[in-house]
């Protein structure tokens, strides 16, 4: 089975799948399911389900994975996300791409699927295998989906970063554009570039503690009450992710090596004849720090993701998440920054927790016992899930997520390890007979 399933994360590294840009890796399973003669549906946004016909009788059982994944690299890398598939190294058990994220996040559920897909051998009940869009950014494909054409009551989410544990738990999201509206002017004082870069980042889910210290957040505290003029500010890439870079191209006439004598960045002066205004540079860089990062409680955090220019417009993309309904309701009354910043909700999701009479959860704990003789870790995780938004819209559903192990995901530290997909692959086969 190790063959097979590096075979197949291969084989779909090689397809460019970022968020938004999944065509080809969607039209690849689409192909798959004809070269097997299975039933297949593709919808206008590139999701697919495909459905595998028993060989038993049984209650049929699917398995959800996202098509996409984040796309970050090296900063001297010359790796195009748009035509280039990811340069995989195996290194014994470990794995991990050059200059790149990998992708494990989810090409390993998706190597999983597929080998579930092709394999003759097992004897299982109907299987249902459905592949959704733009997790890593807007929820598109979970929101979007025709669930009526999924027959299954019971789902497997592949989407956990952990094989000794299942998830039984995840908080809501909303994600939010603040966007400001200045005035841009000319400026003769001398112009600046100042970059900070470095920064340790990843997913805001798995690393929620280290978002208080995001470039995007540390840019505006060296900036603040400096009597300086913005004339751009631009940095990090995904509202999930944890800003590693943040760049302004500031103007003052001060001496700039001396007013930032204190900061581990990088300065250099280039040509820049316009900038906002003083006030409106002060009120950009008071609307950034009005935005909470890392934990706010125990049960809520925030992620100030990207920030960037466009003429006189500054959007930041922010992230607010919390396991608790009430907290994000109160969010949602009180999430305006003011300093002249409009707010522009992108997307929302809700909380998930595990239903109290899952058959699914019992059956995956009894034989994940079973099978290692011990009992799996039960976590409520800090990041969003799809599973969310996909029980709400399969009534009845009773669904549960698990997965390999990875490390570092979302950056170019991403590693995961070949023996874990080995142990999923065994569990689910387990599962699945123990289902019937």
């Amino acid at each position: 089975m190790r063959d097979i399933l590096v075979n197949n994360f291969l084989q779909i590294s090689k397809i460019p799948r970022g968020s938004g840009n999944e065509k080809g890796i969607s039209d690849y399973f689409v192909q798959i399911a004809k070269k097997h003669g299975l039933y297949y549906y593709q919808d206008e946004n590139y999701n697919v389900l495909i459905k595998k016909p028993g060989s038993i009788k049984g209650e049929p059982i699917a398995f959800q994975a996202h098509l996409d994944m984040v796309c970050a690299k090296k900063e001297d890398s010359k790796h195009d996300f748009t035509k280039d598939g990811i340069d995989v190294i195996i290194d014994g058990n470990k794995v991990y791409a050059k200059d790149t994220t990998l992708g494990a996040d989810q090409g390993v559920g998706l190597s999983l699927m597929l080998a579930l897909i092709e394999d003759k051998d097992i004897k299982l009940p109907d299987l249902e295998f459905l592949f959704t869009v733009e997790e890593e950014t807007t929820y598109k494909g979970a929101i979007t989906f025709p669930y009526s054409k999924v027959t299954s009551k019971k789902m497997i989410n592949l989407d956990y970063c952990l094989d000794d544990a299942i998830v039984i738990g995840s908080a809501g999201d909303e994600v939010n554009e603040y966007i400001y509206e200045g005035t841009i002017e000319e400026n003769e004082l001398p112009s600046y570039k100042i970059t900070i870069d470095g920064i340790p980042g990843g997913n805001s889910g798995e690393k929620i503690e280290e978002s208080s210290n995001n470039a995007i957040t540390i840019m505006a505290k060296m900036l603040e009450d400096k009597g300086i003029y913005i004339s751009s500010i631009n940095g990090g890439t995904y509202e999930n992710d944890i800003a590693t870079s943040c760049e302004a191209i500031i103007k003052s006439a001060q001496d700039i090596n001396e007013l930032f004598s204190n900061y581990s960045c990088k300065i250099e002066e280039t040509e820049y004849k316009k900038s906002f205004s003083k006030d409106d540079s002060n009120k950009i860089i008071k609307g950034i720090l009005k935005l909470k990062n890392g934990y706010i409680t125990k049960t809520s955090s925030g992620n100030t993701g990207i920030i960037k220019t466009k003429d006189n417009l500054i959007t930041i993309t922010h992230l607010y998440r919390s396991s608790e309904k009430e907290e994000l309701e109160n969010f949602s009354k009180n999430k305006e920054i003011g300093n002249n910043y409009k707010t522009n909700m992108l997307y929302k999701d809700s909380i998930w927790k595990l239903n109290d009479d899952s058959k699914l959860f019992q059956r995956y704990k009894e034989t994940y016992h079973d099978l290692f003789n011990e009992k799996p870790k039960e976590i409520t995780a800090q990041g969003g899930l799809e599973i969310a938004s996909i029980q709400k819209r399969i009534p009845g559903l009773d669904i549960i997520s698990l997965g390999a192990n990875m490390e570092n995901i979302h950056t170019v530290e991403e590693i995961t390890y070949i023996d874990s997909w080995e142990k999923i692959y065994s569990i689910l086969l387990e599962i699945i007979s123990r289902i019937l």
